[in-house]
């Protein structure tokens, strides 16, 4: 898949990178940014909906927070509108993360059930803390840019089919610049079929052997896997397969020390900027 002749751009790459893992300020090609994250044997910090401990989720000051706090990564996840406009935001409905209930009188509301027009003028900061009042959900193209800018997105799909998802990165020459994950592993094998240059990771939450992964593992670049369920013999067998493997969420600096001592490859945190400077050498 994508490790195809990406070594030999390390030999370039080591002499821009040495002075620390953290690039976003000194690579500005996103290609070579996604090489670096696929071969580096380095451990991979993921800001968890960006910086989610510390400002409100899938937004972009908690996007922006987490490049501040040197993520490797940046992770939103995305729903389509009832107009199909892919827009950042991680539950079913609005309750939790907006002042959906108050704006619209209603409780509960689906995400597919309002258009873009709708859903843009929603203060999906005020519930995280009144400093951030004000803050709107970013539509996925507003918040794929904005994290482009300093690292590389991490895109999680909640909704939508995988063809819209990848003319959409196309049409702003993204396919080979970050990385898309599911836990929909129809979705998952559509991108690849579609798009073979994506790197791809694949979501899961049970138990991590290889019988569970070998529908997929041929189709991806990453298993991203609940933390609860990663050993040792996990991470070996993932890159027995040549993949990379990222656990997720772990806040907790300690853990994180002991995942990236068995082999996990990337910690996916809502606090980037302390698991970072405890899993960096």
């Amino acid at each position: 898949m994508l490790r195809i002749g990406r070594h030999a751009l390390l030999v370039v790459l080591a002499a821009v990178i040495a002075g620390g893992f953290g690039f976003q300020a000194e690579l500005s090609a996103g290609d070579a940014r996604v090489n670096r994250i696929l071969d580096t044997t380095e451990p991979l910090v993921i800001g968890h909906r960006g910086a989610c401990a510390f400002a409100p989720e899938n937004t972009i000051p908690s996007f922006q927070l987490a490049i501040e706090q040197k993520a490797d990564l940046v992770e939103l996840d995305y729903y389509l509108s009832a107009d199909k406009t892919p827009f950042c935001i991680h539950d079913k409905t609005y309750d939790r993360t907006t002042n959906a209930n108050q704006q619209w009188n209603a409780k509960k509301t689906k995400i597919a059930a309002k258009n873009w027009a709708d859903i843009a003028s929603l203060d999906a900061g005020s519930w995280f803390d009144a400093k951030f009042a004000g803050v709107h959900l970013p539509k996925l193209d507003q918040a794929i840019e904005a994290i482009q800018a300093g690292s590389v997105t991490l895109i999680e799909h909640k909704e939508g089919d995988a063809e819209s998802l990848i003319q959409l990165l196309k049409a702003r020459d993204w396919t080979d610049k970050l990385v898309v994950q599911s836990f929909d592993w129809e979705f998952v094998a559509r991108c690849h079929e579609l798009e073979p240059s994506l790197a791809i990771a694949a979501l899961g939450s049970d138990a991590l052997t290889a019988k569970r992964i070998a529908p997929i593992v041929d189709k991806v670049d990453v298993i991203a896997w609940n933390a609860k369920f990663v050993d040792r013999a996990a991470a070996e067998m993932v890159h027995k397969h040549g993949k990379k493997l990222f656990v997720y969420t772990v806040n907790n600096t300690q853990q994180a020390k002991e995942l990236v001592a068995i082999g996990v490859d990337g910690i996916i945190t809502d606090r980037p900027g302390e698991i970072g400077a405890a899993i960096r050498k």
